[in-house]
């Protein structure tokens, strides 16, 4: 059987590289080459695309400082005492439909941003949209800047939440077209490190501001803000375009300039090309079965279920509890935390978030992102459990364990949840069709925080529900939920090549068995239809 075996993959390889021109056959022996090196072979022999990178760290940079500017503000005392209302007691609180309208349609204005942009991403490429998109931030973080009123401040909001809803779907998209295959994932989970490292950056700027009552201590965190997609602004004038995007609109001088740049000029660019033209003229074929690449073909066909696990991925979050979570400050506070103390230990929590981050990319490797994925789930499910069952609980530091379990929690859902997912994001997709599936990842993402953001403050606020920290019942029961569909929707797709997921997917293999095809089954399936598809056009061409 084993010989077999050997005979079949040779045959393969023979029969293919009758097929492949010259550059083709180096390029996919290069490719083969470089997926088998581990990270830090990886990392040092691809530094120069992680330095182009940056640009798209910037990206969650952008969304990690508003999220916090949008939730964490709201419990500054100067914000309370200038938008907020009082309780006849002289308890001050923000009423219900506006703390819940300030985050919600910020999120919901990310859901249009993130559906918008691809059709400019499509027509005048990644950057220059998301150059644009940054101006636009821009100006909505001066109207925020600038509001003397709750309505006024809602519209900088929104203004600022379709900017970031563009921002991080381009630069989710172009890093995810111009890194190796050994890096996608990587640097998918690196824009999530940066997004959490930028909240550690804005609780702490908060927290400066905290003692100081007057309203230029709110507008100082909104100040801030501006550095960022200012400096995501300026990086992406510099970076090359997606050598993809360019392959597809058949400018291949410029595609070869672009990989000179993310590569080396002498880094055997023109077997690089031939590689990554061959796999898009090779999913050109699958257009002619499923669609030119428009949102409505992320619902046909075998991309359908790719879509799917995508949006459960995402708006799972919210089911999970990510907006219990990212209103912890406050929540706690009218729980009966002082506010000084429930800052530092959200500084802490994020903190920590950080150097979880970092070790996942290692140990994702080892244990796969399915596995990672689904352990997060169950266990975000019990902690949810017990945060509800603390309120039961009569002694004095229930809730302080409470906080503490919280922003521990919210380290637990950004390496096991929120990295793993944008890794899956950037795997699962075909080419043609992956700035719209980082559009549907970032529009799921939003829609979920606008759904359970807009609700999540009647559940516990004083002045609705009043279930204070038995919300976590409410989301321990949707953490069930989700870890029931994440079982049959969500892959590992470690090691797999974009042409081999397309044949997993394809040929409706399950998640549960797509380990088996990773010694090299999916591979040889690929090669066979290569070969297929390259003879096609030879066809064509005589």
């Amino acid at each position: 059987m084993a010989d077999k075996m050997e005979t079949t993959s040779f045959e393969h390889v023979n029969t293919l590289d009758t097929a492949m021109t010259h550059d083709e056959r180096s390029g996919e022996m290069l490719f083969e080459r470089e997926r088998d090196l581990n990270l830090w072979q990886a990392i040092r022999t691809h530094k120069r695309i992680l330095v182009h990178c940056i640009a798209a760290f910037g990206a969650g940079m952008v969304f990690g400082y508003d999220t916090i500017a949008n939730g964490a503000s709201i419990s500054m005392p100067a914000f309370l005492a200038y938008f907020g209302a009082a309780e006849p007691d002289g308890t001050l609180y923000l009423p219900s439909t506006w703390a819940s309208l300030w985050v919600a349609m910020s999120s919901a204005m990310q859901v249009i941003g993130g559906f918008l942009v691809p059709f400019a991403s499509d027509r005048y490429g990644r950057k220059w949209p998301c150059v644009a998109a940054c101006l636009i931030s821009v100006a909505g973080v001066g109207m925020q800047y600038a509001a003397t009123t709750r309505a006024l401040l809602l519209g900088g909001k929104m203004i600022n939440g379709f900017a970031i809803g563009a921002i991080l779907t381009t630069a989710t998209a172009w890093s995810s077209e111009i890194s190796p295959m050994r890096l996608r994932g990587p640097v998918q989970s690196a824009i999530v490190l940066f997004t959490f490292f930028m909240q550690a950056v804005g609780l702490i700027c908060i927290r400066m501001f905290v003692p100081n009552i007057n309203p230029s201590a709110f507008r100082y965190v909104f100040a801030i803000q501006w550095t960022w997609p200012i400096f995501t602004g300026i990086l992406f004038v510099f970076v090359p375009e997606s050598p993809t995007y360019l392959i597809m609109k058949g400018r291949t001088g410029a595609a070869t300039k672009s990989l000179e740049r993310l590569y080396g000029p002498q880094n055997s660019i023109p077997a690089r090309l031939a590689h990554l033209s061959m796999v898009i003229r090779l999913e050109s074929e699958s257009v002619k079965q499923h669609g030119t690449g428009t949102y409505m073909d992320l619902f046909r066909g075998t991309n359908l279920k790719r879509t799917l696990t995508v949006m459960w991925m995402f708006i799972g979050f919210g089911m999970a509890g990510a907006c219990l979570l990212a209103q912890a400050i406050y929540f706690l506070i009218i729980a009966g935390l002082p506010a000084i103390h429930a800052y530092d230990i959200a500084i802490g929590g994020f903190g920590l978030a950080i150097f979880a981050i970092v070790g996942s990319w290692f140990y994702m490797e080892k244990m796969g992102r399915r596995s990672l994925f689904l352990t997060g789930a169950v266990v975000n499910c019990v902690v949810m459990f017990v945060i509800g069952g603390l309120y039961y609980s009569n002694a004095k530091g229930a809730l302080w364990a409470v906080a503490i379990i919280m922003n521990l929690l919210i380290s637990w859902q950004a390496v096991t949840l929120v990295s793993t997912s944008w890794a899956i994001t950037g795997e699962i997709s075909s080419y043609r069709l992956r700035g719209k599936t980082q559009a549907i990842a970032v529009m799921s993402n939003a829609f979920s925080t606008w759904l359970f953001a807009f609700t999540v403050a009647y559940i516990y606020n004083v002045d609705a529900g009043n279930l204070g920290i038995r919300a976590g019942f409410v989301y321990g029961g949707g953490s069930l939920l989700f870890v029931l569909g994440s079982f049959f929707l969500v892959p590992d797709l470690r090691g797999f090549a974009v042409e081999e997921v397309d044949w997993l997917y394809e040929n409706k293999i399950s998640v549960l068995k797509f380990r088996d095809y990773a010694d090299g089954k999916a591979k040889e399936a690929v090669v066979a239809k290569e070969k297929g598809v390259k003879e096609g056009f030879q066809l064509e061409d005589v």
